[in-house]
């Protein structure tokens, strides 16, 4: 290439705040595990789904054009409703799911209280968003990045400490059914969400391509659920899921509103 080859320079999803390595990625592994270096496995692509979502917003804020602005305010709402919804869940069914079988109270009220850590952020991330309804331009990128930063480290820091405590439950053994306990949880999860924001949003920042393709198959769904979710549900809201991290295919995509990776935004 000489110098005079125009450089295309290409966002992706995967900053400012880092994706998480899945437990059996990083121990080499590619077939059926156990079950609870599976669980605490899967949560984490839950979790990196989350993650790319959060980044997708702090990136493109600063470089969404007005016309954009209410189909972004939408979009980010999804994200809030996604991560409420996966931790409302937890709270009221997983936990005390795993509590319940293996007889001890109180168990997971470790990540509980991590939630809390920066709920009063997600709280004020989302009045902030639905204040702009009907004055959608007056949509301050700068207010909401903010907003973002000032519970990001806390909910990174619980995104990945959650998938040690998931681990450390193996002492429990047969015990403790985790695997079914999962699914049941996923299963409920998928049933639960929000149709035409938090599921779609999900789906669309689940990268299949992400560990070599390790979690091209996950979740368990069938195939025409996942199309149905992808380009169907998708069909309420379309002008939001131009800011998702992934097609409908789940294969990463170049961010709707970039800007310059290189431009100091990222601190």
């Amino acid at each position: 290439m000489d110098d005079s080859t125009p450089v295309e320079l290409r966002q992706w999803a995967d900053a400012p705040y880092l994706l998480i390595e899945t437990p059996k990625h990083k121990a080499g592994k590619t077939g059926y595990t156990d079950a609870y270096m599976e669980t605490a496995s899967t949560m984490c692509v839950v979790h990196n789904a989350l993650l790319r979502g959060l980044n997708s917003i702090y990136i493109q804020g600063p470089s969404i054009l007005p016309a954009d602005y209410k189909d972004f305010i939408g979009y980010s709402l999804c994200w809030h409703s996604a991560i409420h919804e996966h931790h409302t869940s937890e709270e009221d069914q997983f936990f005390p799911d795993i509590e319940e079988a293996v007889g001890e109270r109180g168990l997971l009220d470790n990540n509980v209280q991590q939630h809390k850590s920066f709920q009063s952020g997600l709280d004020e991330f989302s009045s902030y968003l639905k204040s702009l309804a009907g004055k959608e331009s007056s949509f301050d990128a700068a207010r909401l990045n903010g907003i973002i930063a000032s519970f990001a480290p806390a909910l990174c820091d619980h995104l990945e400490s959650e998938i040690q405590s998931l681990q450390d439950l193996s002492k429990y053994g047969a015990k403790l059914p985790i695997d079914d306990l999962w699914s049941k949880e996923g299963q409920r999860t998928v049933i639960a969400m929000t149709k035409f924001s938090a599921l779609p949003f999900f789906f669309l920042n689940l990268d299949v391509t992400h560990e070599d393709y390790l979690w091209k198959d996950w979740p368990p769904i069938p195939r025409p659920a996942r199309w149905v979710i992808t380009r169907c549900f998708t069909l309420w809201h379309q002008g939001y899921w131009k800011f998702a991290s992934c097609d409908r295919n789940g294969i990463p995509k170049p961010l709707y509103a970039a800007g310059n990776p290189l431009d100091g935004t990222f601190k």
